[in-house]
């Protein structure tokens, strides 16, 4: 059986124009990650601690990795007691597990994400070799 890997070169010795494409299927995710895990983040702070963790929600991103050949959306919560997930297309090993709250809501957005990415990859592919 013969594999083209012509394609999948091309989209590694395109890395930046490809990630930038990608940049909408994981920003989108990431929206779609902080507004699920709003339902299921713990509201009201400790005794003494002013800050609602749902009031620090944070939406960041692209960064962009040459050196890895990624890039990377972020959200989570700006607090201590919480934490950040990380949305991303990466050639490499994986980063860190997310806090409970977050890994939750990320049930279901991941398939969605690997579709979303699989039609900017083959578009990409599409523009590459015409």
């Amino acid at each position: 059986m013969k594999v083209d890997v012509r394609p999948l070169r091309l989209l590694r010795d395109n890395a930046q124009q490809v990630l930038r494409a990608l940049d909408h299927p994981l920003r989108d995710a990431a929206r779609l990650i902080l507004d699920i895990s709003l339902f299921f983040v713990p509201r009201g702070g400790a005794p003494g601690d002013p800050l609602n963790l749902a009031d620090t929600a944070f939406l960041d991103g692209p960064f962009f990795n040459p050196e890895r050949k990624s890039s990377t959306w972020t959200c989570g919560y700006a607090h201590p007691a919480a934490g950040a997930i990380h949305q991303g297309f990466h050639w490499g090993d994986a980063l860190k597990p997310p806090p409970d709250f977050l890994r939750r809501a990320t049930k279901g957005i991941s398939r969605q994400l690997k579709k979303g990415v699989g039609t900017v990859l083959m578009q990409e592919i599409a523009k590459l070799t015409s």
